[in-house]
């Protein structure tokens, strides 16, 4: 039993079909009930037999996290994998921000993720077993123009999930990070025209070029990283926690 958050496109969506082709039931959690319907329809075509169930949720109010948690267990009285994922925040140099978009940011990033997990790790605690994997991004080792605010509000995931990964070891629940790079989503597109037009660079040209800068010279698909956390979120995962994995095609230059 999977709940994929911001499961109505993109990765989300194509990480609730990976896990839905694994044999996992699945509760797809966005904000708008038409797209989650949309999502389903997809993923019902792309998997036969997929075993699909939806949630509107806004993640950012403080009681989202507790009626997601409580909508698994009503229906399904346990909780195997958690997929965190939420969108980006609007892009902004440090010194050009406010401190309402700082807090925004951390409430979006940082706060849904502790709220999540505080609520699901007691669920998973009660079958001995569970799957916690967070989407972030590769700016959280590799900083990219214009995107303090995602690199800072979810920097703090990395360290939170290195933290609840040691508390929850040996009660059998495994907590590890994604880290997308250019992955081909409606989102990406966003990013790339927000940037073009701040840098004023031709917006049809952007995503042309962060393919370049990738070492593989194409953007990643977004099923790719849905069978990444397909195996995280696996019993083949079973001794890999505390980690955060680049998913770029190797556009982090880091050695370490």
């Amino acid at each position: 039993m999977a709940v994929v958050c911001g499961a109505s496109q993109g990765m989300g969506r194509a990480i609730a079909a990976s896990l839905a082709a694994e044999g996992a039931q699945v509760m797809l959690v966005a904000r708008s009930e038409e797209r989650l319907q949309e999502a389903v329809a997809a993923i019902a075509g792309e998997v036969p037999g997929a075993q699909l169930a939806s949630l509107a949720q806004d993640l950012t109010a403080p009681d989202s996290a507790e009626a997601v948690v409580q909508a698994v267990r009503d229906r399904w009285s346990r909780l195997d994998v958690l997929v965190t994922n939420t969108g980006g925040p609007p892009p902004g140099q440090p010194l050009d921000l406010d401190d309402d978009k700082y807090l925004l940011a951390y409430q979006q990033n940082f706060m849904n993720v502790v709220r999540l997990c505080r609520q699901a790790v007691p669920l998973m605690r009660e079958n001995a077993y569970g799957r916690i994997v967070n989407v972030l991004a590769l700016s959280v080792r590799q900083i990219e123009d214009n995107l303090v605010l995602s690199s800072t509000s979810r920097l703090g995931v990395v360290a939170y999930a290195r933290y609840l990964a040691e508390q929850v070891a040996a009660d059998g629940i495994t907590v590890n990070n994604v880290l997308p790079g250019s992955i081909h989503t409606e989102r990406l597109g966003q990013v790339a025209a927000m940037q073009a037009k701040h840098f004023g660079r031709d917006p049809d040209r952007e995503l042309d070029l962060r393919a370049e800068r990738v070492p593989m010279k194409r953007l990643g698909r977004p099923r790719e990283m849905g069978d990444l956390v397909a195996f995280l979120a696996s019993e083949r995962a079973a001794f890999l926690t505390g980690l955060s994995l680049p998913v770029d095609g190797g556009q982090l230059r880091a050695v370490v």
